[in-house]
């Protein structure tokens, strides 16, 4: 089902209290209860009101009850939804864009370097992990400090699976679509979408560059729940300096 036939199935209720669920979800990373979101966000309905809807909610698919609480969490389905519909529009400012550029500039005649300082630079603004990567077997990744310090990697399994596949670069070219046709354009990982079971609670934006008619992709790995409305632009903004270097025909 598309984003519009589940739009036209779902009451403005229930997408004010999805919304809501979401945005608590992405800031905390705790189970949301009903109580909460009529104390915190007033939606405007009562606890009663709000339990009933997300149990609708849950049987549509987007949330599930938590395994630790009573409250319930997102699922893949519902960031998909929230990304499409609901995320909320923060272009990169002007500042941000000019200092980016200034850190990776004088970089710009040497190709691997300038991809390493980008995605350095990329990590830093984030406070996530980054990584670029070229078909032709170039990879690199910083910001590990950034990926351990937020609470879902604290599961050893779950960090060792993704230090696993950051090394698999035919991986990630293999799941990464490559529909996307200019570097305007975002790549979003969620769910399913990875292939790898234990990556369901995993959320990736990356974008495509192309450098000497080689395609490569820059991009942040963090938790489903990462904040996808700075996270987009300062992703597209990454693969913009790039192409705009190494790639004219892609800018003009």
């Amino acid at each position: 089902m598309d984003t519009t036939q589940q739009l036209n199935q779902m009451t403005d209720r229930q997408i004010k209290i999805l919304k809501a669920v979401v945005d608590e979800y992405i800031t905390s990373g705790n189970a949301v209860g009903s109580e909460l979101l009529e104390k915190k966000f007033k939606v405007g309905y009562s606890p009663a009101t709000i339990r009933n809807e997300m149990v609708v909610l849950g049987k549509m698919g987007f949330i599930e009850k938590s395994h630790f609480s009573s409250g319930r969490i997102p699922t893949p389905k519902a960031f998909r939804f929230y990304i499409n519909t609901l995320l909320p529009k923060k272009p990169l400012s002007t500042a941000d864009e000019v200092s980016m550029k200034n850190e990776v500039w004088d970089f710009k005649n040497d190709e691997m370097r300038f991809l390493e300082e980008t995605a350095r630079i990329l990590s830093e603004k984030s406070n996530m992990l980054s990584i670029v990567f070229l078909a032709s077997g170039f990879r690199y990744y910083t910001g590990i400090n950034h990926m351990l310090a937020i609470k879902e990697f604290l599961d050893y399994e779950l960090s060792k699976m993704v230090f696993t596949y950051l090394d698999d670069i035919d991986y990630w070219l293999k799941v990464l679509p490559d529909l996307v046709e200019n570097q305007d354009e975002i790549s979003i990982l969620l769910g399913d979408d990875y292939h790898v079971k234990q990556f369901q609670n995993l959320g990736s934006v990356f974008s495509r560059f192309t450098i000497n008619n080689k395609n490569g992709f820059i991009g942040l790995i963090g938790p489903c729940r990462l904040e996808y409305s700075s996270a987009v632009p300062l992703v597209n903004y990454s693969a913009r300096i790039i192409n705009e270097v190494f790639n004219k025909d892609a800018t003009e």
